[in-house]
């Protein structure tokens, strides 16, 4: 079962945490509408100042007014968000949105997607999205019931050309983002990296995705103006987290001479008050494994024979590349991944076993430190501190030895693990490469049945034209006979043909 997802812009945060099935079950949610929390630049709010640019005015915690210059008076535009903040109120703004999102949050673990978007803050999401991740496990984790749950982190960063870059593999290829039903948005190939707690999670995002600030057309999107892009650019994805299946909230720093066009940022306003009053009903994304494979199946059967068939649509193809896809996917598994995985799970063990053994040490030599001094009017200096350094080295050795011993029964466990991934993983290329080999000789075959299928044709040719040239020569026979007055068959007559000799002695 998939319960969802986070999704922050710019730097893009996808976990997904996969609960057993019946661990829990989707509670009836209310119906989804748009969260927005507005932050206006400094300098901005304070009043009515000369200039030529639009102004921004706060009217109470939730209303703001937008008065844009004209010709002969100013005009005005109210909005309403579910708050407004002015100048130096950044982390109050951070803080109003974690607190307006945590029921959002909490419905990740019922398998309900979420989407933060930023505007205006790209530069500050590595500080505020661990605090997301935060908020994230305490709440949704609970609701996936007391059985195991794997967690997992994709970090995808998407450019403004529509590019698509995964952060946890060293390839720069451009990966494609596909709706998937009924997880939603799926980028294809993005790696998965099993994360245990909010803290690792954080760590891994900080690492690969840096600090450049990112360009997100959020503010073209409210305005209106990302319709009909090409499905898998930014514009469009923006546009799926916004009215996709999806709860949505938005953290907006808004700055009137940032460089906005008036226009623009009156019609981004206009866009999040309308889609804030906006109720879209949001579904969740529970998975049914049985269920699903036997989808696939029926999915096969009804592509296989539409391929027998006469008619192939492009439709089709790309639902059979798809199928294929997913099937190459799940059979064959990144060995050298999980082997990284194992090796830095047990680099961890030995660090939290070095920490202990620390406390240990300390905890030890408080120990006899103390007893040292108690016994110094009976027993000799040298042989307390002896003892001391006796007990010290047996009670290292002693956790050392707990310790290996611990990190041998994991390294034991990930080869058995890794064993039945290599096994998956040769049989996946096995027959693949068998499905390849399948491939080359059926196209050798049929390029030997199209030869043999030439060569009969041209034998048939080359027969009908002999066939047509004897039956053009019997007919000629046939009209030479006709012309010589005998019937075909009959044998001449010798006396009207024959000639008269004469004896020459008679």
């Amino acid at each position: 079962m998939e319960p969802g997802k986070v999704v922050s812009t710019g730097p893009a945060v996808d976990l997904k945490a996969l609960c057993p099935q019946g661990a829990h079950t989707a509670s009836p949610i209310p119906p989804a509408k748009l969260i927005v929390v507005v932050e206006v630049e400094p300098g901005q709010g304070s009043g009515l100042k000369e200039s030529h640019g639009p102004t921004l005015l706060l009217e109470g915690s939730k209303s703001l007014r937008l008065l844009q210059p004209g010709t002969l008076e100013p005009q005005e535009h109210c909005f309403i968000f579910d708050r407004v903040l002015g100048p130096g109120a950044a982390q109050e703004a951070e803080q109003e949105l974690l607190t307006q999102i945590q029921p959002m949050l909490a419905s990740v673990g019922q398998g309900y997607n979420t989407a933060l978007l930023l505007q205006g803050r790209e530069t500050m999401a590595h500080w505020f999205v661990p605090q997301v991740l935060q908020v994230l496990f305490e709440e949704a984790l609970p609701l996936c019931g007391s059985g195991p749950v794997l967690c997992t982190l994709s970090l995808v960063q998407i450019s403004p050309s529509g590019q698509t870059q995964d952060l946890l593999s060293p390839c720069l290829e451009d990966l494609p983002v596909l709706d998937v039903t009924p997880l939603g948005l799926v980028v294809k190939d993005a790696r998965e990296v099993e994360v245990s707690d909010a803290r690792a999670a954080s760590e891994l995002y900080l690492k690969a995705a840096g600090h450049e600030a990112r360009d997100c057309p959020l503010l073209r999107v409210l305005a209106g103006e990302a319709a009909g892009e090409e499905e898998g650019s930014l514009p469009w994805i923006v546009s799926w987290l916004l009215e996709g299946n999806s709860y949505s909230s938005l953290l907006l720093r808004l700055d009137p001479q940032g460089g906005s066009s008036p226009t623009l940022l009156q019609a981004a306003l206009l866009g999040a008050s309308g889609k804030r009053v906006q109720v879209k009903e949001v579904r969740p994304t529970l998975w049914n494994a049985v269920e699903e494979m036997r989808a696939r199946r029926d999915t096969l059967k009804t592509l296989r024979s539409v391929l027998l068939g006469d008619i192939l649509t492009d439709g089709g193809l790309s639902q059979f590349e798809r199928a294929l896809w997913e099937l190459q996917a799940h059979q064959a598994p990144d060995v050298a991944l999980q082997f990284f995985l194992a090796q830095a799970r047990r680099q961890r063990l030995r660090e939290q076993y070095r920490i202990w053994i620390q406390e240990e040490l300390k905890h030890v030599e408080h120990q006899e430190g103390g007893a040292c001094k108690q016994s110094k009017g009976m027993v000799a200096e040298e042989a307390c501190e002896e003892g001391e350094t006796q007990w010290k080295e047996r009670t290292v050795l002693k956790l050392q030895v707990e310790a290996l011993q611990a990190e041998r029964d994991m390294a034991e466990h990930d080869l058995v693990a890794l064993y039945d991934l290599y096994v998956q993983a040769t049989r996946a290329r096995t027959c693949h490469l068998l499905q390849g080999l399948w491939e080359e000789k059926a196209m050798a075959t049929e390029h030997h049945h199209r030869s043999l299928l030439a060569g009969v044709l041209q034998d048939t040719i080359d027969l009908a034209l002999r066939t047509q040239e004897l039956q053009s020569r019997n007919q000629q026979l046939e009209q030479s006979a006709d012309c010589a007055g005998v019937l075909p068959g009959e044998e001449p007559d010798q006396g009207r043909y024959g000639a008269t000799f004469r004896c020459p002695h008679s």
